[in-house]
């Protein structure tokens, strides 16, 4: 079984790696080209352009909102809002959004950094600007600068402007539009991506290939670990047939091989079981049709050989009593009891000799269609004193039998019914159809035998009775297996017990 493991174990492989290959070359191509198609300079110098677009605009806007700051800056109005707030606090307005901004609120602090007035809209909260940002805008030499924080969305325009021989510190605050965001950090992230992929092409191609790689080295161990369990469940039970044939020819008809699964392995474990049993069946019922043989002969040689001296003898003694005229009663009272023990014995013997001499010779098998339930109610009708119950199939078409030797079978086995049980119970023959076969029945309710008894039941000249030779039920079986049939016992000790013999439908 090596061989037939090893053979599909190197096939299994051989599959793999052949449909392995040319997806291999295929895909490599593929990646190759492609990557030719995408990273080439003029993509990269596209991708480039348009990262630098983007932060140019991004400074641009930032100077637009410097440039708003400024814009909004007027320096009466701010004087009228810091004299009266509540009287003047319209003229301040906050601007409607400019382009990409969204405004949000204009605060005004005093040189220390106190707010002395602010507006915002309606849902915007007003962030305290920190001590180091001013100082940031003391140092700028223009006198104003932009902060950005660009992961929350808020820039903040901070100016410096003396109004009145006092120094204010003005602060916008506004967000740019999501879009625009959004398209800018995506625009960095493929130019960034694209700048590693054009700097390491070998690397990338490198890494695909040991990624395709392990991926397949994956795929060929999943079908070396397939192919072997595989290999296992089908050469496990062909090991298993073979040692099963290899015991079969030693003669050991006996050997059956474990329950497989249920496919066609299985069923080929289960056809050799099958042909096992048949095997066995078969040569059992050749020994025992062989030793029936044999008896049969020895039966007809001592059916011969003790017929021919019963009737001398019987003359013999018959004359004896006769002839004697003496006197001595007593003598003659012996001579007469002598003469009924010879003669009752002789007759003893002549019932051997007719038992011997019809299981010797055997009638020549005569099979034709025939009704079995009107055989079997013919059978009943030969007991008008024993009650015995039918249970009949329904439909039953007629039977290739030889009807006198299923009459005696079935008398045989109602005989036996009798002899078991001494009151007399209800007989029960039954029939049934199952699998192209029928099966004949007959229970009776007396005394049951032990399992050592039935074994032996139906060889000849074994009988548990006083009066009998032993070789009735050895004839029931011979003349079932005349028809190919078989014949089995079933019985428990004190309940009674089941014939049950089979006959083929056709």
């Amino acid at each position: 079984m090596k061989k037939i493991r090893t053979k599909i174990l190197l096939l299994s492989t051989g599959i793999v790696l052949l449909s392995l290959l040319p997806v291999v070359w295929l895909v490599n191509g593929l990646v190759l080209k492609s990557y030719r198609i995408g990273v080439n300079p003029r993509v990269e110098k596209a991708l480039g352009n348009n990262v630098a677009f983007s932060r140019d605009l991004y400074q641009a806007y930032k100077v637009q909102l410097a440039d708003l700051l400024s814009n909004y800056i007027d320096e009466a109005a701010v004087s009228a809002i810091l004299t009266a707030p509540a009287a003047h606090a319209e003229v301040l307005a906050l601007p409607a959004d400019a382009g990409a901004w969204q405004l949000k609120g204009v605060q005004i602090f005093d040189v220390n950094g106190r707010q002395v007035w602010q507006s915002f809209r309606q849902g915007t909260d007003a962030d305290s600007l920190l001590e180091i940002n001013f100082a940031r805008l003391e140092e700028s030499s223009a006198g104003k600068i932009v902060l950005a924080e660009r992961e929350r969305n808020r820039f903040i325009a901070l100016e410096k402007r003396v109004i009145g021989g006092n120094t204010f510190h003005f602060a916008l605050q506004a967000a740019l539009t999501a879009d625009f965001l959004a398209d800018s950090e995506q625009g960095l992230e493929v130019y960034q991506l694209y700048r590693t992929l054009a700097v390491s092409p070998e690397a990338v191609l490198a890494s695909f290939r040991n990624a395709f790689l392990i991926f397949a080295l994956a795929i060929l161990l999943l079908t070396v670990g397939i192919a072997v369990w595989l290999s296992r469940r089908i050469t496990r039970p062909l090991g298993a047939l073979a040692t099963g044939t290899e015991e079969l020819g030693r003669g050991n008809l006996d050997y059956r091989i474990a329950a497989q699964g249920r496919d066609e392995i299985g069923e080929l474990v289960r056809h050799f079981n099958r042909m096992a049993g048949q095997l066995q069946e078969f040569q059992e019922k050749t020994i025992y049709l062989e030793r029936m043989a044999a008896w049969q002969e020895i039966a007809r040689r001592l059916a011969h050989e003790i017929k021919n001296p019963l009737t001398p003898i019987q003359l013999t003694i018959q004359e004896m009593v006769d002839q004697y005229r003496g006197e001595d009663a007593d003598y003659a009272q012996l001579l007469r009891e002598c003469h009924g023990i010879i003669h009752e014995e002789i007759e003893n013997l002549r019932r051997l000799v007719r038992e011997f001499s019809d299981f010797g010779r055997l009638p020549e098998l005569h099979i034709q269609p025939g009704d079995l339930h009107q055989l079997i109610r013919e059978v009943r009708a030969l007991y008008p004193k024993q009650e015995i119950e039918l249970e009949l199939a329904e439909n039953l078409p007629p039977l290739p039998i030889d009807e006198d030797r299923i009459r005696r079978v079935l008398i045989n086995l109602i005989e036996n019914a009798l002899q078991a049980d001494p009151g007399h119970h209800p007989i029960t023959i039954r029939t049934r159809r199952r699998e192209g076969r029928v099966e004949v029945e007959v229970e009776d309710r007396g005394s049951g035998m032990s399992v050592e008894v039935a074994e032996k039941i139906f060889q000849p000249y074994f009988t548990t009775k006083k009066k009998g030779v032993g070789l009735g039920l050895a004839i029931t079986r011979k003349m079932v297996e005349e028809h190919g049939g078989r014949i089995a016992v079933h019985s428990t000790p004190g309940e009674g017990s089941r014939f049950v013999f089979e006959l083929a439908e056709g």
